[in-house]
C-alpha cells in the first residue's frame, strides 16, 4: 500500500487493486487501479499569505482512473510523487494481469 498525503488534508492511497482519494481520512473516491490512464504533474507557485511576499512551490497532480482525483503537494515532496507515479504504473500492470 503506498500513501501520499498532499496540503489542505488530502491524501492518495493506492493498494494495488482501488486507488481512493481521502480528505481529512474520510474516503471521497475510489476507483479500481486498471482505469489509470495517466498523471498530469504541473510545478506551481503561489503567495502563502494573501498579501504576503513569501511563497511556496506546490506539485499539482491530476490523476485519471476513470474520473480525475487532484492533489496538491510540497514541490519538496517530489521524490514521493515520483514513486506513487511508479506505483501507479505497477497497479495497472497487476490489475489487467
Amino acid at each position: 500500500m503506498f500513501r501520499i498525503d498532499g496540503i489542505n488534508g488530502e491524501s492518495i492511497v493506492v493498494d494495488g487493486v482501488w486507488v481512493e482519494k481521502l480528505r481529512t481520512n474520510n474516503s471521497i473516491g475510489r476507483n479500481p487501479a486498471d482505469k489509470y490512464s495517466g498523471t498530469d504533474v504541473k510545478e506551481i507557485s503561489r503567495r502563502k499569505k494573501l498579501f504576503g511576499g513569501e511563497r511556496e512551490h506546490l506539485l499539482q497532480l491530476t490523476i485519471g482512473v476513470g474520473t480525475f482525483y487532484s492533489l496538491m503537494v510540497p514541490a519538496e515532496k517530489r521524490a514521493e510523487v515520483d514513486a506513487l507515479l511508479a506505483e501507479l504504473d505497477a497497479a495497472r500492470v497487476r490489475a489487467t494481469s
